[in-house]
């Protein structure tokens, strides 16, 4: 259990940027900042996953209690720009294990607030304790919209029995103990405003429906359960377990957290990228797999998510860049490779995979040789769109320009092409993908080293080559599949370590750049441009461990562990638990972007699978 006391809690700028969330395989959802209140469109009580599209439901709860003293709120919420209700005032704690708890103190009443969602059958829970009697008012306010809109237009809610209709598209069983009074309360909550989205540059206010008031009239001490279900049964109510001994340390937390980023649907299981606002991305799917599932002993939900990943895959060998949609990800293929790579590291049979995805193993080398590789056996990209994880788009044009042959790229096609020439259970697919890596091998040296510069470029075209400090070139030497010596791999680290090591992740650009940007704030547009020009990535730093470890052996395991034992500070500086999606690339190093980011959470997993084997 992690607790957070009342001083704390009272400090709004510390309190309103520390986000909770929580997420089950059969799609519930729910995510809030530590005082209950939403101040993103992402932030919800209760969220529904559909397919891999995630709806908002109930982004807000009128709490009222009616006390001899007066009317009091728990709620805290933001309308037209500022604070209208101050619930938060009360709250004395806050307390995180398997469910959230919040306890207020009103003069002499205690009201204990408790938030969960079953991870085993799909199911929601909202209970309050009162330690005296009380008038409790109880007001969804519905807004049951797809995550990245907001409500404009008038909702419909309707209670028929024991079912709540939402709109035309939602239906929930609900269960309450005690009954309450039904009171009828349509109103629209106008104005009701999330000051990060109005940070980000994005429209910030919508309204929010209700229809009823449930209330209760205590008499003396007692509880009030509220339960919605996606099916009539059960009937009774799910206890909610006591709270398990949460320690807080890096690895206990983040283990903790790793089930958050799976979800079933009819298709079979995916790897959601990120919370609040990501979906299930291909690339990410790949990184993040090892950490989430074979670091944490758990090889058959490994299979479960390749083999649903590899549904997506074209004919010809692409695959999507986010599930389900079309093909746009041309280097999610080698990421699929070093998943492998990662797994045969982690324990795997190299003669498994083969069995479950040789077709598929094929199918993505005869698309990279035949779109892709030149004589010379490197692979291009014409740089026309991003064919990278470094994405972002600035005005239609690519915040990081890359064309021609890009060094991760082909570190990750000469490792492809060597894991397949060494595990292949064909003599002669060994042979040819065998031919394949030693003319990579022969050509990449020339093409992306100098011996001046002392690291490699960043990528080349026929015309113009790029000698920006950047972490991609890191993977030549994380590799276990190495296409450069281990003197160049020595001096690549030395330039990470100098230019782009941060505490919280490698920088994507050096600081003497000109074009480093090292905070990542401002309009949409220079957020992007900082994005990949200098933001720290902490799904890096595992393969800045890679290659310090094949370097250096057993002698890098001390440095590396005082690197994860410095991210334990980071667990609780945005999304509770867990690590961000990125971080300035200046200090303090603020946490950016997505509070809970897999690959960020899974490679650090991953590197600590790593340094325990050592």
């Amino acid at each position: 259990m992690q607790r957070v006391g009342r001083i704390p809690l009272i400090e709004p700028r510390w309190a309103l940027s520390r986000e909770l969330f929580r997420s089950t395989s059969w799609g519930g959802f729910a995510m809030t900042t530590l005082w209950g209140c939403p101040t993103r469109k992402y932030h919800s009580w209760f969220s529904l996953w559909r397919g891999l599209e995630r709806y908002e439901l109930l982004p807000q709860i009128q709490e009222e209690l009616h006390l001899k003293e007066g009317t009091f709120l728990l709620s805290t919420q933001h309308f037209h720009g500022k604070l209208g209700w101050e619930g938060y005032r009360h709250l004395e704690e806050f307390r995180r294990g398997s469910a959230w708890s919040w306890t207020y103190h009103i003069g002499e009443l205690r009201v204990e607030r408790t938030l969960y969602l079953s991870p085993d059958v799909p199911i929601w829970v909202m209970r309050y304790t009162f330690s005296e009697g009380v008038l409790f008012r109880w007001i969804p306010l519905w807004a049951v919209r797809r995550w990245h809109t907001l409500r404009k237009e008038p909702l419909s809610v309707r209670r028929q029995g024991h079912k709540l209709f939402l709109g035309s598209s939602f239906q929930l069983y609900f269960h309450v103990e005690p009954v309450p009074r039904f009171i009828p309360w349509e109103y629209a909550y106008e104005g009701v405003y999330y000051p990060q989205e109005a940070a980000r540059g994005y429209e910030a206010t919508e309204t929010l429906y209700a229809a009823e008031c449930w209330e209760w009239r205590l008499h003396e001490p007692g509880t009030i359960t509220i339960q919605f279900g996606l099916q009539e049964e059960p009937k009774t109510l799910v206890s909610i377990p006591e709270y398990p001994e949460v320690k807080g340390s890096l690895i206990e937390t983040l283990t903790s957290v790793a089930e958050n980023f799976f979800i079933h649907t009819n298709e079979g299981e995916y790897l959601i990228a990120g919370h609040p606002w990501f979906g299930s991305w291909a690339r990410d799917t790949f990184i993040s797999l090892p950490g989430l599932t074979l670091a944490l002993d758990e090889e058959e939900r490994f299979h479960r998510v390749m083999e649903t990943a590899l549904r997506h895959l074209s004919p010809e060998g692409r695959l999507p860049e986010v599930f389900p949609a079309q093909i746009g990800a041309p280097d999610a293929g080698l990421w699929f490779f070093w998943t492998l790579i990662q797994a045969v590291k982690m324990g795997v049979s190299p003669t498994r995979l083969w069995e479950r995805y040789g077709e598929a193993i094929h199918q993505i080398l005869v698309y990279y040789l035949k779109y892709h590789a030149g004589e010379d056996g490197l692979l291009r990209v014409d740089g026309a769109s991003p064919a990278s994880w470094m994405d972002a788009v600035v005005e239609g044009k690519p915040a990081v320009p890359r064309k021609g042959a890009l060094v991760e790229w082909n570190a990750l096609w000469y490792a492809a092409l060597r894991f397949v020439s060494e595990t292949a259970p064909q003599e002669g697919m060994r042979w040819r993908w065998g031919l394949a890596a030693q003319k990579v091998q022969e050509s990449f040296k020339p093409t992306f080293w100098e011996k001046a510069k002392g690291y490699l470029a960043d990528w080349r075209s026929a015309e113009e080559v790029s000698w920006q400090v950047r972490p991609n070139q890191l993977f030549a030497a994380a590799l276990p599949y190495r296409p450069i010596s281990e003197k160049i791999a020595e001096l690549i680290l030395e330039t990470v370590e100098k230019d782009l090591l941060t505490p919280r992740g490698i920088r994507t650009l050096s600081p003497a750049d000109p074009e480093y940007h090292g905070h990542y704030e401002g309009s949409q547009t220079a957020r992007d441009l900082a994005y990949h020009n200098g933001t720290a990535w902490p799904w890096l730093l595992p393969s800045y461990g890679d290659a310090k470890i094949a370097i250096w052996g057993k002698e890098a395991a001390l440095p590396l562990q005082k690197l994860l034992q410095g991210l334990e500070q980071a667990l609780f500086e945005y999304g509770w638990g867990a690590i961000a999606e990125i971080y300035d690339g200046d200090a303090p190093h603020v946490p950016r972007g997505a509070p809970a980011q897999a690959w960020s959470i899974a490679e650090i997993l991953r590197l600590h699978y790593t340094l325990s084997r050592l």
